[in-house]
């Protein structure tokens, strides 16, 4: 980072380009224009060990993306378990800070979000593991959390490096790996701090982890956010989440025979006020909090696997009032990390006819995002 580096105006960071697993070459794309700062961009495989019940090793790929207008470091990645009692495959995004010092080894550690897929080679079988009970169903996505910490070996062209890591979630292993990462750009160009974006798109993942609902399975969302002036905003949010309820709040809606499975669509409309702040040591940064209200659609499917039994479908909607805090990280002048916490209170009419869920609930939301925007 350059020393003589101007000093932030009123916000935020600067030009570059975008990461995120599925957004790579989107990257390389949002960055070039006008921009003089390059992206460094390096790319490679892993393997190791998943020590849990068992050890079972692992092979996957590795990307990590660094920006001058920002001292953090993504990480998408992908690895897969060679697990002989289910296949199972995980898709990451770490987010990494890696310590400055002035030898070559460099040590680092962080924190990311882990979207796993399993499905048991022989559901409900003798030789389930300890995930795989936790997992509770034969095949399906669970969300979770990585902390990290490594150390990589900074040499031309190439960086060899070790790593272990240990999930928080329903597939807790703890992972030993290693890798080797060959640079296909370097980070370049001077730091500074444009304006915050003002208009932005956020895909991002949720995980539902106090409260009324079902905690550990995904939501996926989109968030639109607008903010016409420098402290104040808008936003439109919606999410579409499975397996919604737990299963023995609403078990009394099945009868015998009969799977029941729920899911939710979350829509809500909040205002939004946000400080930013940036800083060549710390980057550029966004907290801010939201206040909102909205409606929340719930269906309630049953389907019949037993003779004599009868499928049925049911649904409800409820107005929703929503509050939360978060806070965005940008990477680039187009590209940012965000994670919001944000509370749900579902206002339900228990005199409807319809539905399947009687009475005001709430629940704390926490999702994690890759913010798109523009000034």
């Amino acid at each position: 980072m350059a020393s003589n580096a101007p000093k932030p105006s009123c916000c935020l960071v600067e030009q570059g380009r975008p990461p995120i697993v599925y957004v790579v070459l989107l990257v390389t794309t949002l960055a070039t224009g006008a921009a003089r700062a390059e992206v460094g961009v390096q790319v490679g495989t892993r393997a190791g060990v998943a020590l849990s019940s068992d050890v079972d090793p692992y092979l996957g790929l590795d990307v990590r993306l660094t920006a001058p207008s920002s001292p953090l470091t993504i990480q998408p990645t992908f690895e897969y378990v060679f697990d002989e009692n289910q296949t199972l495959y995980h898709i990451g995004g770490n987010l990494l800070y890696e310590v400055p010092l002035a030898f070559r080894l460099k040590p680092y550690f962080g924190v990311g979000v882990n979207y796993s897929t399993f499905a048991l080679n022989e559901p409900n079988g003798p030789t389930m593991t300890v995930d795989e009970e936790q997992a509770g169903d034969d095949q399906g996505h669970r969300l979770g959390m990585n902390l990290l910490a490594g150390a990589r070996l900074d040499l031309p062209w190439v960086s060899p490096f070790l790593q272990v890591t240990k999930g928080v979630g329903e597939f807790d292993a703890f992972t030993v790996g290693a890798g080797l990462e060959v640079s296909l750009r370097e980070r370049s160009g001077p730091w500074s701090a444009p304006d915050p974006m003002r208009f932005a798109v956020t895909p991002y993942l949720a995980n539902n982890i106090v409260g009324d609902v079902q905690s550990g399975r995904i939501g996926a969302g989109l968030s639109l956010a607008f903010h016409p002036w420098e402290h104040f905003g808008f936003e439109l949010d919606g999410e579409l989440h499975g397996h919604f309820f737990r299963d023995e709040d609403v078990a009394a809606l099945a009868p015998e025979g009969v799977d029941l499975d729920t899911k939710a669509a979350l829509l809500s409309a909040s205002a939004v006020a946000r400080y930013c702040w940036a800083s060549p040591s710390y980057g550029a940064w966004c907290p801010y909090a939201t206040a909102g209200a909205g409606a929340i659609h719930a269906w309630f499917d049953g389907t019949a696997h037993a003779p004599g039994s009868e499928s049925f479908a049911k649904a409800q909607t409820d107005p929703t009032l929503t509050g939360g805090v978060g806070i965005t990280h940008l990477f680039t002048r187009h590209v940012g990390l965000r994670v919001d916490a944000r509370y749900f209170r579902a206002l339900v009419d228990a005199s409807a006819p319809d539905g399947g869920y009687f009475e005001d609930y709430g629940f704390l939301r926490l999702a994690a995002g890759v913010s798109v925007g523009f000034r």
